[in-house]
């Protein structure tokens, strides 16, 4: 639903002021962080409703106080009791049930609508999921209520799962169209034999958004009615719009097959998409770099660094010349004092803050700052006021646990306060080799699965520094892919 806010969302808002808002379905937070700014400069409040979002919902709530509250609940299980409303995004769990009884919700069962039945904006309703069914969880939905799914791809020119295709992991319906069957088919079943109460706006890109609008808003907002005119396609254009749709879905099912097809290849530069989380760094001397790595130590402390990565540290300091280090996991914090003696060296005048669950009693620097703390709960140590005051660029290192949720975690924390050229490392990708050096195809360690999440839903914001990763070779790194700067 982002694409929709600076020319559609964020100019409706604007016009009806309202005082309270719903978001169902947060999901990476690009929309969440745009209404949860809106509503407190406009004094309004906001309720962000996800049951498991890709963001720390609750740190976004926690840096808008009093105006955002967030909700880890499915929507039916907190919706009837957020209400009344002005305005809801509906964009949560794109199926019938879910969504014909969100709107139930809202508007009530009854021919005429409640006093204070809000605006609602719904996204979904073209393809793929305006006629099928897309379950998340498929338990979560009644057997009755459910269609016949299965985990499987869906492609714009086919009605059952493809092969080839389109959110290929996720369970579909196995058919497209039909009764109870996708989200525009919920929104016309829950406005049957009331269709006269709305103003219904259908907007055909972008996977489409419907916009319902109770009649009492436009006699309320005189210019509303206007404005959604010059919303509304006429035959010819919304004809236009549709096979751009077709064609748009299509090309991006193009691009990830050739993405799919190039994953043995080594591609170079900047891109985050289809790069491989491969080395060229055979498994063998990777186990014996790591016998080293383990027993190297800096002033009599253990540092656990590997000389192609002590290379490629000193090089970023030199080129990024950091005002703030964070290192999420410091061990015995002979990292932290190398750190701390080469930002001296290179005449960089910059504080590391060091975060671990047992840190280091005293290293005696000055430069740093050991602070206890649960990476997966950095929130705790390290507040959005501190953070804000911090001076940039930032470099984060995340070398804590080294488990995906603790990894996610910290990659979902630090989004929300890196700015344009500062950067994140998560160490020890390279794990996988370690682990499984003898699979044909040895899965990929649980810090590369989050680096590849966090690209999957960030992938416009970052850009895989590839300086660092293949300084000696493609990712000659025990940080495969994990060099990461903000754009």
């Amino acid at each position: 639903m982002h694409h929709f806010w600076p020319t559609l969302i964020k100019p409706l808002l604007d016009l009806l002021s309202p005082r309270r808002l719903i978001e169902i379905g947060a999901g990476d937070g690009r929309n969440s962080r745009q209404i949860a700014r809106w509503a407190s400069s406009c004094q309004a409040h906001c309720d962000l409703v996800d049951p498991a979002p890709s963001f720390d919902l609750e740190g976004l709530a926690a840096r808008h106080p009093g105006r955002v509250v967030a909700h880890r609940r499915r929507s039916l299980d907190v919706l009837d009791r957020l209400l009344p409303a002005d305005v809801v995004l509906i964009d949560g769990d794109h199926n019938w049930y879910t969504v014909y009884h969100e709107l139930m919700t809202i508007y009530g069962d009854a021919a005429s609508l409640p006093e204070q039945a809000p605006v609602v904006l719904c996204h979904d309703v073209g393809w793929p999921y305006g006629r099928r069914d897309l379950y998340y969880d498929p338990a979560s939905i009644p057997e009755a209520h459910r269609q016949p799914c299965r985990v499987g791809a869906v492609r714009p020119d086919a009605t059952g799962i493809a092969r080839l295709g389109l959110n290929p992991g996720f369970c579909h319906a196995e058919q497209e169209g039909g009764p109870r069957n996708g989200v525009r088919t919920a929104i016309e079943d829950a406005l049957q034999g009331r269709t006269e109460a709305f103003r219904t706006v259908w907007i055909p890109i972008f996977h489409g958004l419907a916009i319902l609008v109770p009649k009492p808003w436009l006699e309320r907002h005189r210019e509303l009615g206007a404005w959604l005119d010059r919303l509304e396609p006429g035959p010819a254009l919304r004809g236009l719009y549709q096979r751009a749709e077709y064609e748009r879905c299509l090309g991006n099912i193009d691009r990830l097959f050739l993405q799919g097809l190039r994953s043995d290849a080594q591609p170079t530069g900047d891109n985050t998409a289809g790069r491989p989380f491969t080395t060229s760094l055979p498994d063998g001397l990777v186990k014996t770099i790591q016998q080293g790595t383990l027993e190297y130590r800096y002033k009599g402390l253990k540092m656990v660094l590997n000389p192609f990565d002590l290379a490629n540290y000193l090089a970023l300091l030199d080129k990024l010349r950091p005002a703030t280090i964070f290192e999420i996991g410091v061990y015995e914090g002979g990292r932290s004092l190398w750190l701390a003696d080469n930002l001296a060296a290179l005449g960089i005048d910059a504080q590391i803050i060091a975060v671990d669950l047992a840190p280091p009693a005293d290293l005696g620097n000055d430069r740093v700052r050991c602070l206890t703390g649960n990476a997966r709960h950095l929130a705790d140590v390290l507040t959005a006021a501190e953070l804000e005051a911090l001076p940039h660029p930032f470099l984060v290192i995340e070398d804590s646990a080294h488990d995906l949720e603790t990894c996610a975690q910290v990659l979902d924390f630090f989004h929300g306060y890196l700015r344009s050229g500062d950067y994140i490392v998560v160490e020890d990708g390279i794990l996988h080799s370690l682990m499984e050096p003898d699979a044909a195809e040895p899965a990929l360690a649980p810090p590369s699965l989050a680096v590849a999440g966090f690209l999957e839903t960030h992938g416009s914001d970052y850009a895989i520094d590839t300086e660092s990763c293949d300084r000696f070779g493609f990712n000659a790194t025990f940080q495969p892919n994990g060099w990461l700067r903000r754009r």
